[in-house]
């Protein structure tokens, strides 16, 4: 019997791949696709829709946009957000990619990622210096919060649809989360 190894695919390889708008990620070197629910892209849209009436400024994506973390990582949060004066998180030239640490990254778990977003993405977020990670659950009605203190995530509180909570990355601002999950 022969065992093959798997081989571990670089930023180049899955920099070479053909432009899509199915959500795409190189995540530990392995190039993975990953279609979401129809819940996951309702609770997308209801945060997208309450950050963007915030009027933050700087920079609010949704995926598919590529945030190359690394050679070997290179993720599409469901959304995250760079602040105008950053310089931590930037668009490369080419305009496909953003790069570095944005100070808000998004995740609305799903069945088949949630043990990636729970474990190789929010370890690389850390090192990376995200200053803050949401991990949000469509079905379970609740957002489990991260900030970074002192190059860790600190676990901020798990929200549910009734609760609010305080955004440090966003300057401080009152998040309510009862309208992210429907009726």
């Amino acid at each position: 019997m022969v065992i093959r190894e798997k081989t571990r695919s670089t930023f180049a390889d899955y920099q070479a791949l053909p432009e899509t708008n199915q959500i795409v990620e190189l995540i530990d070197g392995e190039i993975v696709a990953s279609p979401p629910l129809d819940i996951h892209q309702v609770v997308v849209g209801a945060i997208y829709a309450m950050l963007h009436s915030l009027r933050l400024g700087g920079s609010l994506r949704l995926a598919p946009t590529g945030l190359r973390v690394d050679d070997y990582n290179s993720f599409e949060p469901d959304m995250f957000w760079v602040r105008a004066e950053s310089s931590d998180c930037v668009l490369e030239p080419d305009g496909r990619y953003w790069r570095g640490a944005p100070d808000l990254v998004i995740e609305v778990l799903s069945p088949s990622t949630a043990y990636r977003d729970r474990g190789i993405k929010f370890d690389t977020y850390q090192q990376s210096g995200v200053r803050e990670y949401w991990l949000v659950d469509g079905e379970g009605r609740y957002a489990e919060i991260y900030a970074l203190v002192d190059g860790k995530f600190e676990r901020q509180g798990l929200f549910t649809a009734e609760q609010s909570f305080v955004s440090a990355a966003l300057g401080g601002a009152e998040i309510r989360i009862d309208s992210w999950f429907g009726g």
